[in-house]
């Protein structure tokens, strides 16, 4: 008998649209309408650009005066930090300095930074059930364990699946329950205990531990009937901080003796903190750092974990579906519920595994653009195509942003970038609307109560005006777009001979209504290709629009992944997909054949449909005109020269002031040219001149 339940979809979220942001693809622009907002939402959503925020910075409150903490933070359009124990212990203490920040500022959007995996097992997990948690595969209990306190030596059948020195820092050891066994030899998750591991002896096969932890008793377990499962963890992420307990987002997570599952406790917690009265009343909304869409492996060493809670290990998988992914899903739309159409939600979304509810949040965070460790920008495409997506698809007000953490994890690897390429990824996030979180350069001798300096680009230099460029004159254009199509209009028009091109084992391929459809009989993902693509020159841009049949067994409007790569370069560039048609592009840098295959690999067999395909002969280069200035940005590896006479005509620009100590060589404050050279992946950012 198969194990899934019968996920009950209630439909789609009602959309309450207050306003929609200007959408732009690159061939299509899609005006948005903007309805009659309240002065709040006026100050908070239609600022101008760069829109930008302070990122965790905010949280240091300590030994600061609110009159200097609120001057260096009130120069940007907000702040995000934590203000609550999930994570970092103390971090509650922000709560007063960031509740007046936002009664003395109610134009700042302030924002809650929170993990959405899991959490410090010292905060509050005594309201949480014992099943409530991921743990690994357990070993049985050999001998009979008294309701002691203190440490306690236990004998197992096999010590060696515990793990001593884990986590963050290395000095970590896992924490680990034991439950008692029903006669059918299921876990009682009502009947538990949470020790510590202090030893394990793999000789004797026993484990040291200290008993009754974390808010639970010593309780007594017989010998066959009683097993011991460490808790799937991540962190330590401070050095005060309790390695972190995985929530079991599962659909067939076990619920407590009142019937609420791990997540049923999550949100009642987070709706009773935003609530009038709550601790986070006066905040506008949350993040999920880290809510994945898929159990996280990175500490299982060869283990699996149990979702269902019947201690055999499924890694959330059961019978074919993906039941933490469907469990996440439903997780962001009840919090969705319970917080209303006005609190702000985003999550993490820079990468594959990362969020799929997109009709409940309103956007993602990018940590690192485009991804986290990308030194070259390889990943320019599927940056572009997340935010795109997200933009179109998600729950409005639209709220994505790019972390900027473009160089951690590649300094010791001597792998910084150059502040030109730095400014590429400042460059792309005012070409999709994203907005940009910025901790500020540490001021080494703090100026009028000023703690940190804000980058140039955000300010206009040493004028430190926020919002200078002020609002979009037109939509991004991928000048690659403007240049001759390799295929000659073959994937617009489609016919037979282009679909004789496509290829794919046990994939059936057809032409239906000018668009090429692909799908399989047979389960698992597809995998197919566009055949012997010719090239002229080291760049190469794939433009498609696609869309997709919803997965089988999963929630109708839950988005499907398709990740694109070529035969010369197997780097994948990722698209999310769903029923709306929605325009992808893929940039091929460096291409060295005269043709190349193009391959697509799409999550489940279900049928996807792809259309008015274009592939052109030039780099990716993309400029975007605002009020009062310019940004351009070549992703390519080798310059590129953008000629103003031919795309913006008449219009005249020069470089930005640089501030003392920032970047005096590109923004030297000079009018600029009619011809304006970028460098290899190099941004730039323009004044206007009247």
């Amino acid at each position: 008998m198969g194990k899934i339940k019968k996920l009950v979809i209630k439909g789609i979220v009602v959309l309450s649209v207050a306003f929609v942001f200007f959408v732009f693809l690159s061939t299509t622009a899609k005006q948005a309408i903007r309805n009659d907002q309240t002065e709040r939402d006026e100050e908070l959503f239609y600022e101008g650009f760069p829109r930008a925020f302070f990122f965790r910075g905010a949280e240091n409150t300590k030994n600061i005066k609110y009159k200097n903490w609120e001057k260096t933070y009130n120069r940007l359009g907000g702040i995000i930090g934590k203000c609550m124990e999930e994570e970092v212990p103390g971090r509650s203490k922000n709560i007063p300095f960031f509740t007046r920040f936002k009664k003395e500022n109610p134009q700042q959007q302030v924002l809650l930074h929170y993990n959405g995996n899991g959490r410090d097992p010292r905060d509050n997990s005594a309201k949480f059930n014992a099943g409530h948690w991921l743990y690994y595969e357990g070993s049985q209990l050999l001998e009979n364990l008294a309701a002691d306190t203190g440490l306690a030596e236990i004998k197992v059948k096999d010590a060696s699946i515990y793990k001593l020195n884990i986590g963050r820092y290395k000095t970590s050891n896992e924490d680990i329950v034991i439950y008692r066994q029903t006669p059918s030899g299921t876990p009682d998750w009502n009947y538990a205990e949470q020790v510590q591991l202090i030893d394990t002896d793999t000789v004797k096969n026993t484990i040291l531990v200290k008993r009754g932890c974390y808010g639970s008793e010593p309780l007594a377990f017989k010998a066959g009937s009683a097993m011991a499962a460490a808790h799937a963890t991540e962190g330590p992420w401070g050095d005060k901080s309790n390695l972190m307990w995985f929530y079991n987002h599962s659909t067939f997570c076990p619920t407590d003796e009142a019937g609420n599952t791990c997540d049923d406790i999550i949100v009642k917690e987070l709706a009773e903190k935003f609530a009038k009265g709550g601790d986070l009343q006066y905040f506008d909304g949350l993040e999920f750092d880290v809510l994945w869409n898929q159990i996280d492996l990175h500490g299982a060493q060869g283990r699996k974990i149990d979702a269902d809670g019947d201690g055999i290990g499924d890694q959330g998988i059961i019978d074919g579906v993906n039941t933490y992914s469907t469990g996440v899903y439903e997780f962001c739309k009840d919090l969705r519920n319970a917080l209303g159409n006005e609190r702000l939600i985003m999550a993490d979304g820079w990468a594959s595994e990362l969020q799929r509810a997109v009709p409940f949040l309103n956007g993602i965070e990018s940590e690192g653009w485009p991804m986290h460790r990308d030194p070259k920008v390889k990943d320019w495409s599927g940056g572009w195509n997340r935010h795109l997506f997200w933009n179109l698809n998600s729950f409005q007000p639209g709220f994505s942003f790019v972390n900027f953490k473009y160089t951690q994890g590649v300094k010791q690897r001597g792998e910084v970038p150059p502040l030109a390429q730095q400014r590429l990824v400042w460059a792309a996030a005012q070409m999709f609307d994203a907005r940009f979180t910025h901790s500020g350069y540490a001021v080494s001798h703090p100026q009028d109560g000023i703690y940190t300096e804000i980058i140039d680009e955000l300010v206009a230099g040493v004028r430190k005006e926020k919002y200078w460029l002020g609002q979009p004159k037109g939509p991004a254009v991928r000048l690659a777009l403007q240049q001759p199509d390799v295929l000659n209009g073959a994937g617009m028009n489609i016919t037979d001979n282009f679909i004789e091109k496509w290829n794919g084992e046990n994939i059936s391929i057809q032409k239906e209504n000018n668009s090429v459809k692909l799908y399989s009989s047979e389960s698992g993902d597809m995998h197919f290709k566009l055949e012997n693509i010719p090239c002229k020159g080291p760049d190469l841009l794939v433009s498609a629009m696609f869309r997709c049949d919803p997965r089988k067994n999963y929630p109708a409007d839950m988005t499907r992944l398709i990740n694109v790569y070529s035969s010369e370069d197997d780097y994948h560039m990722m698209t999310l997909v769903n029923e709306n048609w929605f325009h992808a592009t893929f940039y091929f840098r460096d291409v060295n054949q005269s043709s190349i295959d193009i391959h697509f690999e799409v999550e489940s067999n279900e049928p996807v449909w792809i259309k008015d395909i274009s592939i052109h002969a030039h780099p990716d280069a993309v400029y975007r005109e605002f009020e009062n200035g310019l940004v351009l940005g070549n992703p390519s590896s080798h310059e590129y020269q953008f000629n103003l006479n031919d795309i913006l005509p008449g219009k005249k620009y020069k470089r930005i002031m640089a501030s003392p100590g920032q970047d005096t060589i590109i923004n030297n404050g000079k009018p600029e040219g009619a011809e304006i050279t970028l460098g290899v992946r190099e941004g730039l950012f323009l004044e206007r001149l009247d």
